[in-house]
């Protein structure tokens, strides 16, 4: 686990600085502008269109990502995150069937198949959830469901993450991920910082 700063950080250390962020959080990320709950609402909305489809808000924080789909008619949403603290503020929401702990890149203790879709905004950046992640969450999503995430772009960080989906992709064609033009992804704190909304497909069809 790495922090911004690219010295590692344990795992506890990530988790209880969420924990004590999770009061205020709401309030400081909207004061800086931050932009991927919103673009992930908006990519679901594109490939997703079935209100009831069982979505997985992976690394859900306070739920900001799971209240926007909620707006736009999401009903069977399910939240993890490794933060006791943030997933009290999610709760608090009202928009998710279930919350749980879980810890992204780990084993998820969810079935095969599980999800018609799984959306994280803003876990795939520097200090969170690695690359490997995305061959958990592909096993829980059934084919022909989607991954939907925002990722921090800038040249190199995304690299690695990209290769993962060309794996589960198993050079099918016509399998590679979509892309949004690039993003500020927390305008409000540094207009620098760029990320991009993917839409990768899990191969094969519904059953």
């Amino acid at each position: 686990m790495r922090n911004l700063d690219g010295k590692t950080a344990p795992l506890e250390t990530l988790i209880q600085g969420y924990d004590a962020w999770a009061a205020t959080y709401d309030r400081d990320v909207d004061q800086l502008d931050y932009a991927s709950p919103q673009a992930v609402a908006a990519m679901v909305s594109r490939y997703i269109h079935d209100p009831e489809a069982r979505l997985l808000d992976a690394g859900a924080g306070t739920g900001l990502a799971g209240a926007k789909l909620y707006r736009r008619g999401y009903r069977n949403l399910v939240g993890i995150d490794s933060s006791r603290g943030m997933l009290a503020q999610a709760a608090r929401k009202g928009v998710y069937r279930l919350l749980c702990r879980m810890v992204l890149g780990h084993p998820l203790g969810f079935g095969d198949h599980r999800f018609e879709g799984v959306i994280a905004a803003g876990v795939f950046t520097p200090g969170h959830a690695p690359p490997e992640t995305l061959y958990e969450l592909s096993r829980i999503v059934r084919p022909g469901g989607w991954l939907v995430f925002s990722i921090k772009w800038d040249g190199t960080f995304e690299t690695a993450y990209l290769a993962v989906l060309q794996q589960l992709a198993g050079g099918i064609r016509g399998q590679g991920a979509l892309l949004s033009e690039p993003y500020g992804s927390w305008p409000g704190a540094d207009p620098g910082l760029r990320a991009r909304m993917v839409a990768y497909r899990v191969p094969g069809k519904p059953p």
